[in-house]
């Protein structure tokens, strides 16, 4: 079974989050922002029973209005699990039949939907903390009869067990006899009867032998035998010393992996390694556990949910930009948080989910292939989506109508006549006009494509950014820095990412993107055919003329050369270019110098202007006037 969709209300950091995921999805943002309380929610909601008291809840996962509100008024938490088929007959028979009371079936797709939620709030009456498991139908009420006896909780449970490695996990833990792995997966070792026989007199013999090597271990078990008199009662005792394990399960309770990096290196136990291979080989040995021992233990349809916080852990970053393929190929749906650019480098665009804190709350942006919404179910919905099944589709066991791609115009004026006439046409035109709104920030998968392909080396980066600075090349990236320092605002400390665009891609995508994803942002363009081409391939993206004059700012002279020209720095110019060797620079008009310049030396000039703004802040004052505007315009942008 698949997660599809995880609400979560007032709990840590979350007032209201409503998170779709992925096979594997990937949770980024800053420090505290609700990663760890997102993975948290799952693993509380998921782990535990049925009435069972000491849930893991504590006041301290209550959502608080004030620092000095009491927990035990706040609202209860909320965490809702939506677990739907792709396609119907994706679950098994056997899954189906053993949680056929919990089913919600779409009468037009034949999808099964369940939706189990969890609360907790204080109890006067029982003086704590009281959760409540309880699956519920579409509308999102709880189901009764059946459907509300333990056994069906019990059933759900053991088809989704949850794992969980945060981002502390200790190697030496997790390959313990006690661990929830390797322990379990050692006990299940089952070695025949004349085997251990046989090696339990090899063990005798070779312990008799390791005995009487030195003298010195016959005269340490001789004294040893004060045990015995002391301990004895009615019939004598004996000690011995035992150099090797003294049973078969005590030889495998003691097995340990050893590992050689490469063929220079030795072969060293696991816990003799880096934390880099510890960390490691903790997702290995859950690839291991499953692959080996899960269906053994629950089903043959059981499907695994890990929840796993930074896997880049302690490894350097060549290995981090590999990892995303080994954590993608773990079995069963995975849920992951990291900090790593480099990690981040090759995770599809749509498995991302940036979360951040907002004075709402924890809030995330993604980039969905498809954008919905609930809506109550009325007569005509089914025929009008049976004819636009390309763009649109419902689903009356979630009540959600899905949006593929942004939506056509028409049919959202087509679906507000519709329902015209209903009840709760109010709430129902807000409903709709919020789903209008943000599927028009549809990305395409082309302009992903693109970005995966010219992006890939600083799109790690740029997703952990508070802010964009948009440029067109690598001389307006250099001299950006450089202005930024002279400001007092040095852009990489404050979290702006400086993006050279038409190097990495188009304006366009990078605007479209940044709308996606929620990051503010600000474009510098040259005055030039091609760039007023780029501002208008931006507004052709579904920027209005407001919103494009708020981001896209022009050099009033033309490029940045010429611009740096008419705001008096001739003199500069020339210096630089003497300094640059370039032929015959007295002689030369400063027109002239300017197009040598960019022509041959446009990169270096623009290296030595910053030098100069290192060294003499002041000389921002005679910097391109667009670009220190929009520098500065950086520190409050939204």
């Amino acid at each position: 079974m698949h997660i599809t969709r995880l609400r979560i209300r007032n709990f840590r950091s979350i007032g209201f989050l409503d998170l779709p995921l992925e096979k594997t999805t990937v949770l980024i943002g800053p420090n505290n922002s609700g990663k760890t309380a997102i993975l948290e929610a799952l693993r509380i909601a998921l782990t535990r029973r049925w009435g069972q008291r000491g849930t893991g809840f504590t006041e301290y996962d209550c959502r608080l209005e004030q620092d000095d509100s009491d927990p035990k008024d706040a609202p209860p938490i909320e965490i809702e699990v939506e677990l739907s088929e792709s396609e119907a007959g994706d679950w098994g028979e056997d899954l189906q039949a053993d949680l056929e009371d919990l089913l919600q079936i779409d009468p037009t797709t034949a999808r099964a939907t369940i939706i189990m939620k969890v609360s907790c709030s204080w109890s006067e009456t029982e003086e704590s903390y009281v959760p409540k498991w309880e699956f519920l139908n579409s509308e999102r009420k709880p189901l009764v009869g059946k459907a509300a006896k333990l056994v069906n909780m019990n059933r759900f449970f053991e088809y989704i067990p949850v794992f969980y490695l945060d981002a502390l996990r200790d190697a030496d833990d997790e390959f313990s006899s006690r661990s929830q792995f390797w322990g379990r997966l050692l006990r299940s070792v089952n070695i025949p009867k004349n085997l251990a026989h046989r090696s339990q007199q090899v063990f005798d013999r070779l312990n008799r032998r390791l005995l009487v090597a030195d003298p010195k271990v016959a005269n340490i078990a001789a004294k040893l035998e004060g045990i015995g008199d002391v301990a004895a009662e009615d019939a004598p005792g004996a000690v011995n010393i035992r150099m090797v394990p003294l049973k078969t399960w005590d030889l495998l309770s003691r097995a340990q992996v050893i590992l050689k990096t490469t063929d220079k290196h030795p072969w060293l136990p696991l816990a003799r390694h880096g934390r880099g291979v510890q960390s490691l080989s903790v997702m290995f040995l859950f690839q291991a556990f499953v692959d080996e021992l899960l269906r053994d233990l629950f089903h043959p349809d059981t499907a695994p949910f890990l929840a796993l916080e930074e896997p880049e852990t302690h490894l350097h970053p060549q290995a981090a930009r590999t990892l995303w393929r080994h954590v993608n190929a773990l079995s069963g749906q995975k849920i992951v948080t990291t900090h790593s650019p480099y990690f981040v480098q090759h995770v599809p665009f749509r498995d991302l989910r940036l979360i951040r804190t907002t004075n709402k709350g924890t809030t995330f942006n993604s980039l969905p292939s498809f954008f919905d919404a609930e809506l109550p179910h009325i007569a005509p919905l089914d025929a009008f989506i049976a004819l636009r099944s390309a763009n649109l589709s419902y689903d009356r066991s979630t009540r959600r109508l899905v949006v593929k791609g942004a939506m056509i115009d028409s049919h959202y004026r087509d679906l507000i006549i519709m329902y015209a006439g209903h009840v709760d046409k109010a709430s129902i035109y807000a409903t709709l006009k919020d789903l209008n709104s943000r599927s028009q920030h549809y990305v395409p998968d082309s302009v992903l494509s693109d970005l995966d392909e010219y992006a890939r080396r600083i799109r790690g980066e740029i997703f952990f950014s508070r802010r964009w600075l948009l440029v067109e090349g690598q001389s307006d990236y250099i001299l950006a820095h450089a202005i930024g320092e002279a400001l007092g605002y040095p852009l990489d400390a404050y979290g702006v990412s400086v993006i050279d665009c038409v190097n990495h891609g188009t304006p366009q995508s990078f605007a479209m993107l940044a709308r996606g994803l929620g990051i503010p942002w600000i474009a510098v363009f040259d005055n030039d055919k091609a760039g007023l081409g780029y501002i208008a391939t931006i507004k052709a993206r579904g920027f209005d003329e407001a919103e494009t004059a708020k981001r896209c700012k022009l050099f009033t002279s033309g490029d940045l050369e010429q611009q740096l020209l008419a705001q008096g720095n001739a003199l500069l110019m020339r210096e630089i270019a003497t300094e640059l060797g370039i032929k015959d620079v007295a002689t030369l008009d400063d027109t002239k110098i300017i197009e040598v310049i960019k022509k041959h030396h446009k990169v270096a000039c623009a290296v030595a202007l910053s030098s100069r703004l290192n060294v003499n802040p002041a000389l921002v004052a005679s910097m391109p006037d667009a670009l220190v505007a929009a520098i500065s315009a950086l520190r409050t942008l939204d």
